[in-house]
C-alpha cells in the first residue's frame, strides 16, 4: 500500500492505540495486536506485546490481505489455511484462530486490528459468535481512526499556529491578541520587546499582571475618545511610552471572540519619517556625540565649511564616523534639499566602480542595461557625493576623477567622449596616509591637492577618551530600548575597562561591544564579564605569552562562535529561570530561528 497522502503513521498515537488494544483484550479475553499501514506492530497484548514497534515481516500475510482488500479476514485454522502459506510459520503456527479488520481513515487503509487465539479456550471465545465479533471489531477500528483523525487535526492546528507565530514575529509592528476578558493571549516578538513581557502563549492559564490590565484599559479608553490618529501612553517598567495603535475584532459566526491590537512606537515612527522624508534635526551635527576638545574642533570646522561648495577631505582611522560627518556637512549646507550619495571606493572592483561613478551608454559592454545607466555623479547632481576610502582608488580612475573636479563634467563609459555637466560637491574620506601614498607614487599629486582643500581630521577614541562613557551610555540606551531591557548603566569595573581600552575599531567597535553586552546582561548594570574586548598585552611579553592572552573566542570560526553565543545565552536564561524565548531575545533573533539553530548545533 502506498504511503502517498498519509501524513502521519499510527505510531504517533501509540499510547492511545495500546490502551484500546488492552481494553479489547480484557473484554474479549483473547490476544490483540494492531499494526500500521507499513505492518509495524503498534500495540499488542500477551504474547505479542514484546514485539511492539517492530516490523512483522514474514508474519504479516493475512494482515496484508486485509489491508489490500479493505475487508475483514477470518482464519479458522492458522498454519493450515492456504492464505497462511506464505507465512514463515505455515504448518507450525502457535495460533489457534485469527480475525483481522482494516482501520480506514478518509478512504485509506491506515492499519489493521488482529484478534488472536493461542489455545482452545481463546479459540472458542473468538469464534463463539463471529457475527457479533466482526461489527465490534469494525467499531474499534473506527475508534482508532477517529483518534488518529483528532491527532492529525491537532497537528495541523499546531502547524498553523506555528506558521502564524513565525509570521507575527517577523512583522515590523507590535501585535497583541486579547480575549473577551481582556487577557493577553498572544504577543509577537516586537510587542514583547516593547512591553517587556514573556510569551503569553507558553502558559494557557496565565493571567494579566496589573500593569497589563491597565494597558488594555488605557487602549479601550483611547478608542472611546474618537481622536485620530489613535494614540495611547502606556506605563512600561518605570517610564511612559507613547504608541500609535489600532484595534480590530476577530469574529466567528457573528460573535466577537478576540481583538487584535497593533502598536507603533511613536519615537520610532518619527525617526523613520525623518529618514524617509528627508526631515532633519535643527542641528545637523547633533547626532555626533562628544564634548572632548578633539571632536569639538572637528565639528566646529565641519560646521563652518558646510555652507560652502569646497571639496572636503575627511581623514581618520576606520570607525571614527567619517560618513556621519559627511552627511552632517551636507544637511547643514544649502544643498540639503539635494541628494546625498555615498560609495565605498575600496569595496567595488575597478571596472564596476567606473561604471557606478560615471554611468554607461547602451551597449557599452556585454550585459549593459538597455538604454544605458546614470552614474552616481549624475545621481548626486545639485547635491553631495561622498567618496569613502578614496585612497584605494586605482590610478585610472584617479585621472577621471581629477578631470571631473577640474571641468565639472563627466563622460559615461562607452559614451564616445560626450560630456555631461554635473553640479556636485565632493566630500572624500580615507583612513590611509595620502601624503605617504603620494610620496610612494600610488596616488596622484594633483588629485591630492584638489581633494585637500578643506582637510578635517577625525580623532580616534584614544584621542578622546573623555567621550567613551558618553558614547557607551548612548549605545546602552538605544540597544536596551530596542530589546525591551531596563538597564541603568555600567559597574565601576566595566566603566574602567571601557575607558582604558585602546579601541582600534573606534566608535564602530564600541557600538558592537555594547550591543553584545546588552544582549547578554540579565542584571540592571552591565557587568565586566559582558565587556567582550581582548586583554591588553603588557610590555615585555614574549610572542608565545602574547598569543596565550588572546581570548579563545577570537580563535574560533564563525560557526563555533555562533554555537558558543547560543550556549551562553541558554545558560544565562537557565540561571535566571527564564525561557528559551528570552534567550532568543538576548541573541536578537526570532524564537523559530533559535530552535532551528539549537537543532543545527545539537545543543540541549
Amino acid at each position: 500500500m502506498s504511503e502517498r497522502g498519509i501524513r502521519m503513521p499510527l505510531h504517533e498515537i501509540q499510547e492511545s492505540v495500546q490502551q484500546i488494544a488492552s481494553a479489547m483484550a480484557s473484554a474479549l479475553r483473547v490476544e490483540v495486536e494492531i499494526a500500521d499501514h507499513n505492518l509495524m506492530r503498534i500495540a499488542g497484548t500477551g504474547r505479542t506485546e514484546a514485539g511492539i514497534l517492530r516490523t512483522m515481516a514474514g508474519e504479516d500475510h493475512v494482515y496484508r490481505a486485509s489491508l489490500f482488500d479493505g475487508r475483514p479476514v477470518v482464519i479458522m485454522n492458522p498454519g493450515a489455511d492456504e492464505r497462511c502459506r506464505p507465512c514463515t510459520h505455515f504448518g507450525n503456527c502457535e495460533e489457534t484462530g485469527e480475525i483481522c479488520c482494516p482501520i480506514t481513515l478518509d478512504g485509506r487503509n491506515v492499519g489493521v486490528i488482529g484478534l488472536l487465539a493461542f489455545d482452545q479456550e481463546q479459540r472458542q471465545r473468538l469464534f463463539a459468535d463471529v457475527d457479533a465479533i466482526l461489527p465490534f471489531l469494525q467499531k474499534m477500528a473506527e475508534l482508532i481512526a477517529s483518534k488518529l483523525k483528532e491527532h492529525l487535526t491537532y497537528v495541523e492546528q499546531q502547524l498553523t499556529l506555528e506558521k502564524l507565530r513565525i509570521v507575527m514575529d517577523d512583522l515590523d509592528k507590535a501585535m497583541l491578541t486579547v480575549d473577551q476578558s481582556d487577557r493577553i493571549v498572544q504577543a509577537n516578538q516586537r510587542a514583547r520587546h516593547y512591553l517587556g513581557i514573556a510569551d503569553p502563549s507558553e502558559n494557557d492559564n496565565r493571567r494579566n499582571t496589573e500593569q497589563e490590565t491597565q494597558w488594555i484599559q488605557a487602549i479601550r479608553q483611547a478608542v472611546d475618545t474618537g481622536v485620530t490618529p489613535q494614540k495611547v501612553v502606556l506605563h512600561v517598567g518605570n517610564s511612559d511610552k507613547e504608541f500609535l495603535f489600532s484595534i480590530k475584532p476577530i469574529q466567528l459566526a457573528g460573535t466577537t471572540r478576540e481583538w487584535v491590537i497593533i502598536l507603533d512606537d511613536v519615537h520610532e515612527v518619527v525617526a523613520i519619517a525623518r529618514q524617509v522624508g528627508g526631515f532633519q534635526h535643527e542641528d545637523a551635527f547633533s547626532q555626533i556625540v562628544g564634548t572632548s576638545p578633539a571632536i569639538t574642533q572637528a565639528i566646529d570646522v565641519a560646521r563652518q565649511v558646510s555652507t560652502s561648495d569646497s571639496t572636503v577631505l575627511l581623514t581618520g582611522e576606520s570607525g571614527t564616523g567619517k560618513e556621519l560627518f559627511a552627511d552632517a556637512i551636507h544637511q547643514a549646507g544649502h544643498r540639503k534639499k539635494g541628494p546625498f550619495v555615498s560609495i565605498n571606493c575600496a569595496a567595488i572592483p575597478e571596472q564596476l566602480l567606473e561604471s557606478e561613478l560615471f554611468g554607461y551608454e547602451d551597449g557599452a559592454f556585454t550585459g549593459a542595461r538597455k538604454g544605458g545607466k546614470r552614474g552616481l555623479f549624475e545621481a548626486a547632481d545639485k547635491g553631495t557625493l561622498f567618496l569613502d576610502e578614496i585612497g584605494d582608488m586605482s590610478a585610472h580612475l584617479q585621472v577621471k576623477l581629477l578631470r571631473v573636479l577640474q571641468e565639472k563634467q563627466i563622460a559615461r563609459v562607452g559614451g564616445a567622449g560626450r560630456a555631461i555637466s554635473v553640479d556636485v560637491r565632493i566630500i572624500a574620506a580615507t583612513h590611509r596616509n595620502l601624503e605617504q601614498l603620494v610620496a610612494e607614487g600610488s596616488f596622484r599629486t594633483d588629485l591630492y591637492y584638489r581633494l585637500h582643500v578643506i582637510p578635517i581630521h577625525l580623532p580616534s577614541l584614544r584621542e578622546r577618551r573623555e567621550d567613551i562613557l558618553t558614547l557607551a551610555n548612548g549605545f546602552l540606551r538605544a540597544h536596551g530600548e530596542r530589546l525591551g531591557k531596563d538597564l541603568r548603566g555600567f559597574t565601576q569595573e566595566a566603566q574602567a575597562m571601557l575607558f582604558h581600552h585602546d579601541w582600534p575599531g573606534n566608535v564602530r567597535e564600541l557600538a558592537n561591544v555594547i550591543e553584545y553586552a546588552v544582549n547578554l546582561e540579565s542584571t540592571l548594570l552591565i557587568q565586566p564579564e559582558r565587556i567582550s574586548i581582548p586583554a591588553k598585552k603588557e610590555q615585555g611579553v614574549g610572542v608565545e605569552e602574547a598569543e596565550a592572552v588572546v581570548p579563545l573566542d577570537e580563535l574560533l570560526n564563525l560557526k563555533d562562535r555562533e554555537r558558543a553565543a547560543i550556549r551562553q545565552a541558554l545558560k544565562v536564561v537557565s540561571l535566571a529561570n527564564q525561557s528559551k524565548e528570552d534567550a532568543a531575545r538576548l541573541l536578537g533573533i526570532s524564537r523559530a530561528t533559535l530552535f532551528r539553530k539549537i537543532k543545527e548545533h545539537n545543543l540541549p
